[in-house]
C-alpha cells in the first residue's frame, strides 16, 4: 500500500513528530510505501516526496515582517497547489494526517476528497476542539501566549469550525485515548467517525537491567504546563528520600533552576538536557520510578508507556488519558497540582522497594499486552484496508 502522511514537522520536535516518525518505520519495515508532506527542513528525514514541500516558516517568534504570512494560517494556497501535483504524481491510496494546523492549513483537505482519497486523522493534541490547543486541569489557568497569537489563533479556530472543513473533509479521527474522543464527541464530531487506538513504543524490557539506584526521573518539554514545579516543592517537602533527576529543555527550564535553588535542594535535583533516546532509556533503566505531574489533560501518555516497557511504575496526576494507562497494577495518581497527595506518592513508592517492583512487574505486562508496535501495525493496517476498501480506490495489495 502507498500511504501519503503529512505533518508540519518531519523530524524530531514533539509527540506528534515521535509518533510519525515511529508509525513510518513500523509501515516501511513491514513492506508498504510512504509519501511525506510538510516543511521544507535541513532536519527532516530522508523520504519520498520533498521536493512538494513548503517554504518553512516560523512561528514560535511573530514577527511583524510575518505579517504578510497570516494568510497561509487560515489558508495556504500553496499547500493545496503542492498537494494537487504529489497526488497526481504518486497516486497513493491513502492518505494520514497528523497536525497540520498553521503551518500547513486545512486547504489541502478539500484537494485530497476530490481526487477521492480516503483521509484519516490522528488526533494529537486538543486544537480541534480549543483555539489554544491546552486543557487546563486546574482552574483559573490561561494560555501565556501573546494577545497576538491568541487573537489568529481564535480567529483561525473560529473560521475553519464555521465552514466545518475538519468534519466534511475527513474520513476518520483516530483518538489515541477515549479522553480525546468523548472530548472530540462534546465539540459536536461524528461518534461514528471516531475510533480510539492507543500509540505503541518500540523498547524491550532486558532482564539484566542493572539494579535500581537512588534517584527517581521526570522527562519531558520543561514547560509550566507539566507541573515540573510541583515535583520540585513535594520533593522539598521529604525529610529524606531519592535524588531527582529532570531530562530535557524548553522555556520553563531558567525558572526550574531558580525554584530549586530557593528551595535549595542542592544536589538533590539534576538538569540534563535530552541527548538522545538511548541514553534516557539507561538513566530510566536505573531509576526506582518516573513522574509525570503535569497540570493539563493529556491526549495520551508516551513516556509512560515507555517507562512501562522498562519496567517502571509511575506516578502521574490524574488528568486526560493518563488514568487509562495508569492502573493500581502499574503505579499510582493523584490529583493534579495537589503538592501533598504527590509527596504522599513519592514517599510511597521511595520506601516500599516490594511494591514498587510489584508495580514494575505489572506496568510491563501492560506495555507488553496492549501498547507494542506489532499490535498497532495490526490496528492501523485494518484501518487503512477498511477505508481503502469503503473509498473504493485501488485494490489492497
Amino acid at each position: 500500500m502507498k500511504i501519503l502522511q503529512i505533518n508540519k514537522f518531519f523530524y524530531p520536535k514533539g509527540g506528534a513528530e515521535t509518533y510519525l516518525l515511529a508509525l513510518i518505520s513500523l509501515l516501511q519495515k513491514n513492506g508498504h510505501e510512504v509519501i511525506g508532506f510538510s516543511q521544507a527542513n535541513k532536519n527532516n528525514i530522508n523520504i519520498k516526496g520533498q521536493k512538494f514541500f513548503l517554504e518553512e516558516i516560523n512561528l514560535d517568534k511573530f514577527y511583524l515582517k510575518n505579517i504578510f504570512k497570516i494568510g497561509r494560517i487560515f489558508w495556504s494556497f500553496q499547500a493545496k497547489k503542492n498537494i494537487k501535483k504529489l497526488i497526481i504524481q504518486e497516486n497513493v491510496d491513502l492518505v494520514h494526517l497528523h497536525n497540520i494546523y498553521h503551518q500547513i492549513s486545512p486547504s489541502i483537505l478539500p484537494e485530497l476528497k476530490k481526487a477521492g482519497r480516503p483521509i484519516v486523522m490522528t488526533v494529537h493534541d486538543f486544537k480541534l476542539v480549543d483555539p489554544y490547543y491546552t486543557l487546563w486541569a486546574i482552574k483559573n489557568k490561561k494560555s501565556a501566549k501573546s494577545w497576538l497569537a491568541k487573537l489568529l489563533m481564535a480567529l483561525e479556530y473560529r473560521c475553519h469550525k464555521i465552514i466545518g472543513v475538519y468534519q466534511k473533509n475527513i474520513d476518520l479521527f483516530i483518538a489515541p485515548s477515549n479522553f480525546v474522543k468523548s472530548k472530540l464527541v462534546e465539540a459536536g464530531f461524528d461518534l461514528n467517525k471516531i475510533i480510539v487506538l492507543p500509540h505503541f513504543a518500540e523498547l524491550s524490557y532486558n532482564s539484566s537491567q542493572p539494579e535500581e539506584k537512588n534517584y527517581i526521573v521526570a522527562f519531558g518539554r520543561l514547560d509550566v504546563s507539566k507541573g515540573f514545579d510541583l515535583l520540585l516543592g513535594a520533593l522539598a517537602k521529604l525529610t529524606d528520600g531519592a535524588k531527582l533527576k529532570i531530562v530535557g529543555s524548553g522555556p520553563a527550564e531558567k525558572s526550574l533552576k531558580k525554584l530549586a535553588q530557593d528551595l535549595k535542594l542542592g544536589n538533590k535535583v539534576e538538569f540534563s538536557p535530552y541527548s538522545s533516546k538511548e541514553k534516557l532509556t539507561s538513566i530510566i533503566s536505573q531509576s526506582l520510578f518516573v513522574v509525570f505531574p503535569s497540570l493539563v489533560h493529556e491526549t495520551f501518555g508516551l513516556g509512560i508507556i515507555e517507562s512501562y516497557f522498562l519496567g517502571k511504575p509511575v506516578i502521574a496526576s490524574r488528568v486526560g488519558s493518563f488514568s487509562e494507562i495508569v492502573t493500581p497494577e502499574t503505579g499510582l495518581l493523584f490529583e493534579p497540582a495537589d503538592i501533598d497527595g504527590l509527596k504522599t506518592a513519592l514517599e510511597t513508592l521511595i520506601h516500599n522497594r516490594e511494591l514498587r517492583l510489584a508495580l514494575g512487574q505489572g506496568a510491563r505486562q501492560m506495555a507488553e499486552e496492549k501498547f507494542t508496535g506489532q499490535q498497532h501495525f495490526d490496528k492501523i493496517i485494518d484501518i487503512y484496508k477498511a477505508l481503502v476498501k469503503e473509498a473504493g480506490t485501488k485494490k489492497f495489495q
